[in-house]
């Protein structure tokens, strides 16, 4: 049941399905603009249980009813799954129905519909890249995707910057070059803080799908598309 009887004052719940902290700080860090334009409270958690980084479908089968349990906790106006594989999303949709419950690779990919006519991911290896193929084709969306291609990064990498940020914008150029990508999103939460880097380096929208998420939830608290109990 929604905690909130104010739809003015919120709690949205912003899970990280692993166990890294560097990628649940980085996450924090990249939504920070975002947070400052709500009344509603962002919650940052990760699952201590979990794998460090969720990079298999193994993974990703073992988290799921982790965040499905955790969801049912009902301390949440609303949940964002924060991993770009978006385990449990159905399953924790279906148990939970009085909460919007937002995926962020579902929440990325129709916020980047809005801004170009094709789409490319820069995600971590390519066991990201056959989950996303099968997650693009079940939401019916493979014909508007220009290209997926690996940044060649762990998801604790991705959560690391200075690490990161090369891989990430060699990549994204990429797709945009190569592949013809219009817009691009980014895949995997770890890498929200590249955006405005690789947007600058490119020319062309990027996409934070954890910022697509969360904005998503704000406004499905603010419109009150889920009835309150």
């Amino acid at each position: 049941m929604s905690l909130s009887s104010n739809n003015n004052m919120a709690r949205i719940l912003v899970l990280n399905p692993n166990s890294s902290e560097k990628v649940t700080n980085s996450i924090r860090r990249s939504v920070a603009g975002l947070a400052a334009t709500t009344n509603h409270q962002l919650v940052f958690e990760r699952l201590p249980e979990a794998p460090l980084g969720i990079e298999s479908d193994q993974d990703v089968e073992t988290v799921a009813p982790m965040v499905r349990e955790r969801a049912l906790a009902g301390d949440a106006d609303a949940l964002v799954i924060a991993c770009f594989s978006d385990p449990g999303v159905e399953d924790t949709r279906a148990s939970v129905t009085d909460i919007p419950v937002i995926g962020i690779a579902e929440a990325g990919y129709y916020a980047a519909l809005q801004f170009g006519r094709r789409f490319g991911v820069v995600s971590l290896g390519p066991a990201s890249i056959a989950r996303h193929a099968v997650r693009i084709a079940g939401l019916g969306i493979t014909a508007r995707l220009a290209g997926d291609r690996s940044a060649d990064l762990t998801v604790e990498q991705s959560g690391d910057e200075g690490l990161s940020r090369a891989k990430v914008i060699e990549t994204g150029k990429a797709l945009a070059g190569r592949d013809g990508a219009d817009v691009i999103v980014l895949g995997c939460a770890g890498m929200g803080n590249q955006r405005p880097f690789l947007q600058q380096a490119i020319g062309l929208p990027v996409i934070d799908p954890v910022q697509a998420a969360i904005a998503a939830a704000i406004s499905a608290l603010n419109l009150e598309y889920i009835a309150k109990a």
